[in-house]
């Protein structure tokens, strides 16, 4: 293994490189959760992909818990106000949050017993991913972004085999997902932790007054991206509460393609998130708006895309993949896709904020649309039903991105 990691760590790097293999891995990232949830829904049918659903989205939340949003600012760290043993060590801290979090959530938002047990196991898988995140941060703050994508790639798609495999021999989703965990988790100790041990001292050292300091700085960016993602999940908390776990699968499938603008623009965005900070500290206000222009058309142009799929293709394939009947949720689709494109919007609006250490901001706009659809979510998904909790979702993202910009735009004027 030692000369297998030499051999990776020698090796050249270039943008290009780095941007080839981090889509790779952000794709199998994304792909990961709308194809388990499709082998979920076909192997074990609509009820069970419900619960599953509800379930996975409670753990999504919880998994803003344990990245705590330090990937930002962890890239963004251009000065290295932290070394990696803090970024690494706070993650134990952030972990342990998260497993507790998870029962607390399922439990106040009254889940059943099924639905609070698979909660948590859903947490202890997603802990893989939380260390995986603070490993790529690592290798793309080493101008390394390569290794990260190559870990991704493998890791996921292992995981991924091995869940449905479990599930095809015992349709059970407990030990699909503890089998799932424990391949991710060797994985990890097996090749990441060992490339990284050859670039900088791999150590969990709890330096309290460093870790109070990362945690201050980064708490308004977790806060809001943990209040970003409660507002993606009101409706489904809404469907759950409401409504039936049918109805719950039927929209965990029509919601997956949504989530591909903003899949797509990570491949893009993400490794130009290190050139944008760059610009911002040095003052190139040129650079940094050329930049933010080039993503921001890429995302109106990738969007009207999706868009012309989703109306000529979406249900249809959507329905034939799935196995379940879904024409009365065209509709409801295309209001999603939209959702979709504001989402890919408010990420890179997201980061610039981040950039210009305006975190505080961010939390105060998604206090104001988190309290907003819990205000309206009773009456929207009471009163009308799927068609009521996503046009709750695109509400809540109209006004987000809308205030970002203003934002974004104030601060980049004032430093005329």
């Amino acid at each position: 293994m030692n000369k297998y990691a030499d051999r990776l760590i020698s090796q050249e790097t270039s943008q290009k490189k780095d941007t080839l293999w981090y889509t790779a891995g952000s794709m199998s990232s994304a792909l990961f959760s709308m194809l388990i949830s499709l082998a979920v829904t076909r192997i074990l049918g609509a009820n069970q992909a419900g619960v599953f659903a509800i379930a996975w989205a409670a753990a999504q939340l919880m998994q803003s818990v344990g990245w705590f949003s330090m990937r930002q600012f962890q890239v963004s760290d251009v000065e290295d106000q932290f070394d990696f043993r803090d970024y690494l060590s706070s993650k134990v801290l952030t972990c342990a949050a998260m497993l507790a979090g998870g029962f607390l959530y399922a439990g106040l938002y009254g889940y059943s017993a099924q639905k609070v047990g698979l909660t948590f196991l859903l947490c202890c898988f997603m802990t893989a991913d939380v260390f995986a995140d603070v490993f790529s941060g690592f290798f793309q703050h080493k101008s390394k972004l390569h290794l990260a994508g190559k870990s991704y790639v493998v890791r996921i798609w292992t995981s991924f085999f091995v869940i449905v495999a479990v599930l095809l021999a015992c349709g059970n989703l407990i030990a699909a997902f503890t089998a799932g965990f424990g391949v991710s988790a060797l994985w990890l100790l097996g090749f990441d932790v060992p490339l990284a041990m050859k670039l900088d001292k791999v150590k969990i050292q709890f330096r309290w007054e460093q870790q109070r300091r990362l945690f201050k700085e980064c708490f308004p960016l977790f806060l809001g991206s943990f209040l970003l993602i409660f507002i993606m999940n009101v409706s489904k908390n809404g469907i759950n509460s409401y409504l039936s776990d049918e109805v719950q699968a039927c929209y965990s499938i029509i919601f997956m393609p949504s989530s591909v603008i903003n899949m797509f623009s990570m491949f893009v965005c993400v490794p130009l998130y290190g050139h944008v900070a760059v610009a911002w500290h040095q003052k190139d206000r040129g650079r940094f708006l050329k930049l933010m222009r080039n993503m921001l058309l890429y995302i109106f142009a990738l969007t009207a895309v999706v868009l012309l799929g989703g109306y000529l293709l979406g249900i249809p394939v959507l329905s034939w993949i799935s196995g379940l009947d879904l024409r009365e949720y065209k509709s409801a689709l295309m209001v999603l896709l939209a959702a979709g494109g504001l989402y890919g919007i408010i990420m890179i609006l997201n980061y610039c904020i981040t950039v210009m250490r305006k975190q505080k901001v961010i939390l105060f706009v998604y206090v104001a649309a988190a309290v907003l659809v819990q205000l309206l979510s009773k009456t929207m998904i009471v009163g009308y039903g799927v068609m009521g909790a996503v046009s709750l979702y695109l509400l809540a993202m109209a006004v987000i991105c809308l205030a970002f910009a203003a934002v974004c735009i104030h601060f980049v004027a004032l430093e005329k």
